[in-house]
Order: structure tokens, then C-alpha cells, then sequence
């Protein structure tokens, strides 16, 4: 068992008990480590429901990372150093998923750019300062960066940005000792994927073709992050690693079995 007595996570994500984030949380405190989870504010009353009575949780801030004043401010106010930060973040409006990405709004990329990818960036900036020696960072990605997801849309792009951002980030993250790597997670409902057009049809799809024949579940991607913030990854910085029960690997998939 990894043993993170001692150790600090900063999570940003958490919205739900479904939330990747939060099986993230627990699977730290089990570990033996503590917690400090980021939230948006319209997740409060959920955040405090799910947070209660629940111990290792050493704190609750709200951040919108879409403003950088609200990322320097929260950095600013958080009380000592951490060991492990989880980047958890996605989202595009309505209005971009619902149509194809040829039609979207420069309002909606920006947003959608900001929010699920530049994101990391802010965070990472701001966090340098207050890292422990041989910290490192997680986040979530999914297959939709390097292949065409039909409905993921605008959120393909962004994703492939943020994969970007995570080997650009790691050579500087890098020099101060500290390490980034992305969990390209294969489709599991959560909140945010409710929102993804023809999600279920994705999720069934799962079961036929990937070698495993079943999608993965929150567990199977918060094992993968513990040990990818552990020492036993301690050579491990600027990957994606693929949690998918294998579909990534898939050329042409047997549906027939």
C-alpha cells in the first residue's frame, strides 16, 4: 500500500459523489494523506453534504479558475506547503457541445480553452511557491485530445491543449523537482459527462470492444493518480497515461464476441 502519511493534496474538481476528483480524495486519505479541495460555488451545498463528517479533509476554498485574480487570491490564502496537486477541470458551454466545432463562438473557445486547459497553466504558476520538494501533479484528459470522439466537440481541442500544456509545463515544473503527468480516463459518467451528446451510446460501446470488455470506473483512474503522485513513479513526468481498460490500443475492434 502507497503511504502518503504526511502528505498534502491540493484537488480542484470535485463536484459530485461521481466526480474522478473525488474518488481521487478518498483514495489520498486512505493512503494516509490529507486534503484540500478546490470547488466551484454553484457545487457548495453538494461539497458540504459530501465533505461532512468525513475526515483527512483539511479544508474547503472556492476558486473559478476562469479568473486569474481568484487563483492568485486562493494560493495567497492557503496555509502550508503541499506534496500533490489534482487538475480535474473541464467544461464547455451548452452552446458549443450542442453544434459542431466548425460553428463555435469565439466566446465559447475562449471559454472552453480557459476553463479545461489554461487552467493548469494559472494553477501551476501559482503553485510553484508553495510545493514541497518532490511534489507532483495530476490531470485529466481523455482519448478525444489525439482521436475524433463524435460529440465531444470544442472539448477535443481542449483537451489536446491541455496534454500540451503538460509536457510543456513539465521541463519547467521539473527543474524545481517536481513532476506533471495526465490520466487519459476512458468514459465514466459523472456529472460532467452528462453533458456530452450520445454519452451512453459511448459508455456501451465499451463493453464490446476493449480488451478488458468493460469501461472503467472512478477507482480504476484514482489507483492510477496515487501512484502516479507516489515515489514509485519518481521517473515518471510530462505522460499521458492511458486508464481505459485498453480501448486505446484498439485498431479494429471485435464487436462479435
Amino acid at each position: 500500500m502507497i503511504d502518503f502519511n504526511g502528505k498534502r493534496a491540493l484537488i480542484f474538481g470535485v463536484a459530485s459523489e461521481t466526480s474522478i476528483a473525488w474518488s481521487i480524495t478518498e483514495w489520498v486519505i486512505k493512503a494516509g494523506g490529507s486534503v484540500v479541495l478546490v470547488y466551484q460555488k454553484r457545487f457548495l451545498s453538494r461539497i458540504m453534504q459530501l465533505t461532512k463528517d468525513v475526515e483527512g479533509i483539511e479544508g474547503l476554498h472556492e476558486c473559478d479558475v476562469s479568473f486569474e485574480d481568484q487563483v492568485k487570491n486562493l494560493f495567497n490564502n492557503l496555509e502550508g506547503r503541499f506534496d500533490m496537486i489534482v487538475h480535474s477541470i473541464g467544461f464547455a458551454p451548452a452552446s458549443a457541445l450542442s453544434k459542431p466545432t466548425i460553428f463555435t463562438t469565439e466566446e465559447d473557445f475562449n471559454t472552453t480553452m480557459i476553463i479545461s486547459a489554461y487552467s493548469l497553466q494559472r494553477i501551476a504558476r501559482h503553485a510553484m511557491r508553495v510545493l514541497n520538494p518532490n511534489s507532483s501533479m495530476i490531470t485529466l484528459t481523455y482519448l478525444a485530445a489525439t482521436r475524433l470522439v463524435d460529440g465531444y466537440r470544442i472539448m477535443s481541442v481542449a483537451k489536446a491543449a491541455l496534454e500540451s500544456f503538460v509536457r510543456e509545463l513539465s521541463p519547467i515544473l521539473g527543474a524545481a523537482g517536481h513532476r506533471i503527468n495526465a490520466i487519459s480516463a476512458g468514459p465514466i459518467r459523472t456529472l460532467a459527462a452528462s453533458g456530452i451528446p450520445g454519452f451512453d451510446n459511448i459508455l456501451g460501446y465499451m463493453d464490446k470492444t476493449t480488451p478488458l470488455k468493460r469501461a472503467v470506473v472512478q477507482e480504476d483512474v484514482a489507483k492510477a493518480a496515487i501512484f502516479l503522485m507516489s515515489e514509485l513513479a519518481s521517473g515518471i513526468t510530462g505522460q499521458t497515461i492511458f486508464v481505459d481498460s485498453g480501448y486505446s490500443i484498439v485498431g479494429v475492434p471485435n464487436v462479435t464476441d
